[in-house]
């Protein structure tokens, strides 16, 4: 009987092989325990030793390496991780996986913008970054990485269909860097929420994040910019989680962190926004352990997937951060506070 019920347990698991396979490659990763033991160190070159020590990924890592190079290092294992992952995929799932890993083509995108905007030599590694992924993955803008003028930057923006509104900024003198990001951030989520509202647990972790970034952008814009209220209802994400269109107009509507604070009181993001200057890294705290639930209890939906390349990436982060940390002499527990996990 219980040979039988485990049969039919496996028979239910989405992709048996790569969920057998994801549960390795995680398994494979630095530990809690080992950031804890990077964090002890007192400068980078014991950080490279000890990392060379506790995973393959750094194995040929020089001492001097700095965070750049570590980011491009730690996208090459990611890159590698999405290719296999492809391999097993449905052709419905697929498409939606696709669809997800447009953030890392935005993520190249703006990378460009953003040279383009500074006209400067953006550091040769970021170019080359690019490159690997619009080489490797987003074919549509491959070569982006040698674009020099915003003509060609739109022209190449133009492939990726579905974003019609960048002819507005085109002919703009002055063009405005973060409404042009926010735009291209806003349609993604907007659609990859649409896209996986069949799934409880896609939706709560797109959702979710959703629900955070439009507080954070409400947060940041109050702060640096001079958005009146419509402006800056205009740039939120025109979805909904936990956080309804009432809730967001409250917060549109007030005059200090402390009002914030007050109103998300009531709301599953309690917790988060406790502190003007660490609800950044709460946020990063709070999506984390949803997508470690996932990842950790969901095995018969997509959504497990998608949970293991967002634990990837806040992983990542926090590798960067505790390295950056180090170099630059950073209280311990500075360091620690900085950390999803």
């Amino acid at each position: 009987m219980s040979s039988g019920g485990n049969s039919l347990k496996i028979s239910l698991i989405k992709y048996p092989n790569l969920n057998a396979k994801l549960k390795a490659m995680y398994a494979n990763r630095l530990t809690k325990e080992n950031i804890n033991d990077i964090i002890k160190q007192n400068n980078i070159k014991n950080v490279v030793l000890l990392l060379k020590n506790k995973s393959d990924i750094f194995k040929n890592t020089q001492e001097n390496i700095d965070r750049l190079e570590i980011e491009k290092l730690l996208d090459e294992v990611l890159l590698k991780d999405i290719l296999k992952i492809n391999k097993y995929l449905g052709n419905k799932d697929t498409v939606l996986f696709a669809f997800f890993l447009r953030q890392y083509e935005i993520k190249c995108v703006k990378s460009i913008l953003r040279k383009l905007y500074s006209d400067d030599k953006t550091n040769d590694t970021i170019i080359q970054n690019v490159k690997m992924w619009t080489t490797s993955l987003f074919h549509e803008i491959k070569g982006m990485e040698t674009i020099e003028n915003f003509d060609d930057f739109f022209k190449a923006i133009k492939r990726m269909g579905n974003y019609s509104f960048i002819k507005k900024y085109q002919n703009q003198e002055n063009i405005n860097i973060f409404e042009i990001e926010n735009e291209i951030d806003k349609l993604y989520f907007e659609k990859l929420y649409d896209k996986g509202q069949s799934n409880k647990n896609l939706t709560k972790i797109i959702g979710a994040e959703i629900d955070l970034l439009n507080i954070e952008w409400i947060i940041r814009i109050k702060k640096f910019y001079n958005f009146d209220k419509q402006r800056l209802s205009n740039i939120l994400i025109n979805r909904y989680y936990k956080l309804k269109p009432n809730i967001l107009n409250k917060i549109i509507d007030t005059n200090s962190f402390d009002e914030i604070k007050t109103i998300l009181s009531k709301t599953p993001y309690k917790n988060v926004f406790i502190s003007e200057t660490e609800f950044e890294d709460n946020v990063d705290r709070f999506l984390y352990k949803i997508n470690y639930k996932i990842f950790k209890e969901d095995i018969f939906s997509i959504a497990y997937i998608f949970a293991y390349i967002n634990l990837v990436d806040y992983e990542n982060n926090d590798i960067i951060n505790v390295i950056e940390g180090i170099r630059y002499g950073m209280d311990k527990e500075e360091i620690i506070k900085r950390l999803a996990r």
